[in-house]
């Protein structure tokens, strides 16, 4: 176990630090993916490890190209902590879980919540450019491109790819990894993509449902922020304390737990 955890922080260092000078991760989430990276490797394996770089990696140049096509800043920060925390903890529970039971299911539900995350940024970085409607998941009528709860084909198809992809990067750690039959191993992929991608579905619903969105008192600007600058924002829709990342955070759990309860 603490070669495990040697080997997790050495390589979670190694890639978090690359992340920080690529300003794909700000101070915080650096400490915090070196945290969870480390916990995840020494006990999930690198099978749950790198199928959570796929991830990082993959939607982190998503994320770059997607910036400048929209002409933000390139000093833009980064992920901070606690996007690392909604998008890597639930892994690193199940991680934990899948060491002391040896259960292989709890294995894939981890790598499922991380699906969940990599399904919903390709779909928001990439969704975002669809030339055709975007339109509201729980009433079907069309809605602002970027808005939280909209889908649209490309955004769709994108998330169903997205949660290929770490499907496809399990499989060939999976069978690196294990000594299970093809069919066994085919049947954990086919889990997390189906998994990953109603992570994602989820995701829009819980956003359109219960997330927290604002409109300035002033200028009447919607935003998912409760901070607009030079005036105050009022709370219009959703809780509080649900935030974009929240969502994230439950909508991943919802997948992995999902996907359990399926298969029981």
């Amino acid at each position: 176990m603490t070669k495990e955890l040697l080997i997790g922080f050495l390589l979670s260092f190694i890639v978090a630090y690359m992340a920080y000078k690529k300003q794909s991760l700000n101070f915080s989430g650096f400490f915090a993916a070196v945290f969870f990276g480390t916990i995840i490797y020494g006990f999930g394996s690198y099978v749950m490890w790198g199928s959570l770089i796929s991830f990082f990696v993959s939607s982190s140049i998503l994320t770059k190209i997607h910036d400048q096509k929209m002409g933000y800043k390139s000093e833009k920060e980064g992920r901070n902590y606690i996007q690392v925390i909604s998008n890597a903890s639930i892994a690193s529970v199940f991680a934990i879980l899948y060491y002391v039971s040896n259960n292989p299911l709890l294995l894939i539900a981890g790598i499922v919540s991380i699906a969940s995350s990599n399904a919903d940024t390709w779909a928001s970085e990439i969704g975002v450019f669809s030339k055709g409607k975007t339109v509201s998941i729980l009433t079907f009528k069309e809605i602002k491109r970027g808005e939280s709860g909209g889908v649209s084909l490309l955004g769709t198809t994108s998330s169903l790819i997205g949660a290929l992809w770490i499907g496809l990067t399990a499989f060939v750690l999976l069978i690196i990894h294990r000594n299970d039959p093809l069919s066994t191993t085919l049947l954990y992929v086919w889990m997390i993509i189906i998994g990953g991608f109603i992570g994602c579905l989820l995701d829009s619903y819980l956003g359109i449902l219960l997330q927290a969105k604002y409109k300035g008192e002033r200028s009447g600007i919607f935003s998912e922020s409760k901070y607009l600058k030079g005036e105050k924002a009022v709370l219009i829709s959703g809780f509080v304390f649900i935030t974009n990342d929240m969502v994230n955070f439950l909508s991943a759990l919802f997948a992995s737990l999902v996907t359990l309860m399926v298969y029981a």
